[in-house]
């Protein structure tokens, strides 16, 4: 305990760094804040917070007293009593009294730089109540105009996306927008990151037309201040690139892919696991045009570099296998792809347990190998181990249940074990009709499969009794 105490202490007193004639006069909200950014910078999230938490403490006795300074050090005459008392306590950010002792600039301050302590600490509830004191707050002593809000907004926008509040979350960023393009004076380089997470949250959804401009504006705004061969281009060429990729605008991504690759490479280094992130990209995008050849010999380049800097069993190398394997499955180069999904399956097996769903994932893939080369029995166990996990994890009513069903009964059928299809196509439909509502189309899908069945069987039927009658 008193180590740790220590440490606080070193910290606080390193970054005063008071003068003989500053010692005697009594520490104020400003500089334990100041402290705290240093734990913070430091990675001492917990010293930090606790200075945050004091510097609050210490800005409301000065405000209760009427004695707190603004930024440019002049004093604000409010003489509002404490109706609280200076008890000492650690304020909690829910505190009323401390809402409506905090109409002034100060508060706003701390209030945001916890919200940036809570944030990189994934505490995302916490990080949103203290962003919303701290917008509050400049509402309160600024307007609701004004350009110190944005990057509050900015970062609230980001919070509720963290947390899945998808409907909080374009609102927010919008409103951040306004209120930069509205002031000429504000920073552009902030600009440019409200644009992106904007966009980057509209391509993630699918709104490929709204998120388009907003990447373009934001990489034009970025040039202007940095170049067009800056480093910080790269991941914006990336995600817009990104973009076209999901939209099925091949012929416009594939020259961003390779521009940003470009800068990458520069950057990093040509052996950089983030060039082999976007090789992997660029690979994929020729698989899809048909460009195999091209997309093997990129993909092998991104292995090697995964397996070289990250190691064969890093997540991010199984991806590769992963590619690799689908590349040579969807060419029927079965001898190659089936090695490789083994490979894969061991290690997401020892990277998640053998009950995870990325392993399911994998035993399907494999279970498709092996059914295209006609070795049902290794289909066959495949897909029971792969529907059993599916069930564990989402449980026996779950869509994606209905899924594994489907491709079991596809199996039977190419054996024409008839029976077992037809008892799994319709424990299928019940399933997926439950969950997604009978005029899904995968639920459509999965009733033209079983309706094909039905007339084969009903075929085979036929043929039957003219044997019976020829006998």
């Amino acid at each position: 305990m008193q180590k740790a105490c220590g440490s606080r202490l070193l910290v606080v007193k390193s970054v005063f760094s008071m003068s003989m004639d500053q010692a005697t006069d009594s520490i104020t909200w400003k500089n334990y804040l100041e402290a705290g950014n240093r734990a913070f910078e430091l990675g001492r999230y917990d010293d930090a917070e606790k200075l945050y938490q004091k510097s609050l403490i210490e800005a409301r006795r000065e405000f209760a007293e009427g004695t707190l300074h603004d930024d440019d050090d002049t004093t604000v005459n409010l003489s509002l009593p404490d109706p609280d008392g200076d008890s000492g306590e650690e304020p909690r950010l829910s505190d009323s009294t401390i809402i409506d002792l905090s109409e002034h600039p100060s508060f706003g301050e701390i209030y945001a730089k916890l919200g940036d302590l809570y944030w990189v600490q994934a505490a995302y509830r916490k990080a949103e109540e203290a962003y919303k004191l701290a917008l509050s707050v400049k509402e309160t002593c600024f307007g609701v105009n004004a350009a110190t809000l944005a990057p509050v907004l900015d970062k609230l926008g980001k919070v509720f996306r963290a947390q899945g509040k998808f409907s909080e979350v374009e609102p927010y960023f919008r409103r951040a927008l306004t209120i930069y393009e509205a002031n000429d004076e504000s920073d552009k380089l902030s600009l440019a990151s409200t644009l992106e997470n904007l966009a980057d949250f509209y391509r993630a959804h699918g709104k490929f037309d709204q998120a388009e401009p907003l990447f373009r504006k934001s990489i034009s705004v970025r040039e202007g201040l940095v170049g067009p061969e800056d480093p910080t281009i790269g991941p914006l060429l990336q995600n817009l690139a990104l973009l076209h990729h999901a939209n099925g605008d091949h012929d416009k991504a594939e020259p961003l892919y390779a521009r940003a690759l470009k800068l990458c490479e520069e950057e990093w280094g040509p052996e950089h696991p983030s060039v082999a992130t976007l090789l992997n990209y660029q690979a994929e995008l020729y698989r899809m045009t048909g460009d195999f050849p091209k997309a093997e010999r990129i993909h092998w380049r991104a292995l090697k570099i995964r397996q070289t800097v990250l190691g064969l069993e890093h997540p991010s190398t199984a991806q590769t296998l992963g590619n690799l394997a689908l590349l040579f499955h969807i060419q029927c180069r079965y001898d190659q792809a089936e090695p490789l999904y083994k490979t894969l399956l061991e290690i997401r097996t020892k990277d998640w347990g053998p009950k995870h769903m990325h392993v399911a994932e994998v035993l399907n893939s494999l279970a498709e190998v092996f059914r295209d080369q006609h070795k049902y029995n290794e289909a066959e166990q495949h897909y029971w181990r792969a529907l059993s996990i599916v069930q564990e994890n989402l449980g026996p009513e779950h869509a994606s249940v209905a899924k594994s069903l489907q491709s079991l009964a596809e199996l039977y059928e190419e054996q024409e074990n008839f029976d077992e299809a037809d008892r799994l196509y319709r424990w299928g439909l019940g399933l997926s009709e439950k969950a997604l509502g009978s005029e899904h189309p995968e639920v459509a899908s999965l009733m033209a499969r079983y309706a094909s069945l039905q007339k084969k069987m009903s075929s085979d039927d036929e043929d039957d009794t003219d044997l019976l009658w020829q006998d």
